[in-house]
């Protein structure tokens, strides 16, 4: 067959070809619209005039990202609230609130200000302990003291009897500490007080207030982060041997206990 009899076929065959294109893309195109259709139907049916809510169990963050929560929860027309956290003792939380120690330890019902616990609760008396109201008082008798109410005793009555009671796990970096224990009725700081040996080895104690009636706190010789009940030396070298002499002395340079290592 001759290439002008072949011309009438091509070009019918293009033109068939052609409009089956056509056909499958119009076919194409109508089959996507009805999802489209949803999905504007899907957007609008979101009611209006309600404003957006978080989970229930979505938490509520600051403003400022990375800002913390505060230490201390203050409830409405209530005390101060202030949760203890690791290395905190009572000395630097009455600084913080500007609160005495004594109005702390009546708020609470403290028995010895230097057992502290991480996440325990203490009411902060900010402005000074609450004066009862509601229990009425008899009126004293003319010429009569009255009787005063029972508080913790104050810092300068009684006696401090502070010494250095024992020592355990002589030898060993991670066992060996040093026990300081306060047997007087009377607190005292022991900020600037040393405990020293013959080998020139020398503790300096920091801003520490140790209270009576027994209480007692442990120097260890090993590094370590301090707390309201352990103190650490710091060293890397164990230095309790038997025979060693250990010397306690206060802020002025006067001797206050010795102890021999057994």
């Amino acid at each position: 067959m001759s290439f002008r009899r072949m011309v009438p076929f091509l070009l019918l065959n293009i033109l068939v070809s052609a409009a089956v294109v056509l056909v499958i893309l119009y076919w194409w195109d109508g089959r996507d619209q009805p999802v489209e259709t949803d999905t504007m139907v899907l957007v609008t049916v979101t009611p209006t005039g309600v404003p957006p809510t978080l989970p229930a169990s979505q938490p509520v963050q600051s403003e400022e990202a990375g800002q913390d929560v505060a230490e201390t929860a203050v409830e409405e027309d209530g005390p101060t609230i202030h949760v203890v956290a690791s290395g905190e003792t009572l000395g630097t939380i009455s600084q913080r609130y500007d609160v005495t120690v004594e109005d702390i330890m009546v708020a609470n019902q403290l028995d010895n200000a230097n057992f502290l616990s991480v996440g325990q609760e203490l009411i902060i008396p900010i402005g000074g302990l609450a004066e009862a109201t509601a229990v009425p008082t008899e009126t004293p008798a003319p010429n009569t003291i009255p009787t005063p109410i029972p508080t913790a005793a104050a810092p300068e009555q009684g006696e401090a009897n502070v010494e250095i009671s024992g020592v355990v796990g002589v030898g060993e970096l991670t066992e060996e500490a040093i026990q300081i224990i306060n047997s007087g009725t009377r607190q005292v700081g022991l900020v600037d007080w040393t405990i020293s040996d013959e080998s020139g080895f020398v503790y300096k104690f920091k801003q520490v207030t140790l209270f009576g009636e027994g209480a007692g706190i442990l120097v260890h010789t090993e590094a370590g982060k301090d707390d309201s009940t352990d103190l650490y030396w710091g060293l890397e070298l164990p230095i309790l041997v038997s025979g060693k002499t250990l010397t306690l002395t206060d802020a002025e340079g006067n001797v206050v206990s010795t102890f021999t290592v057994p």
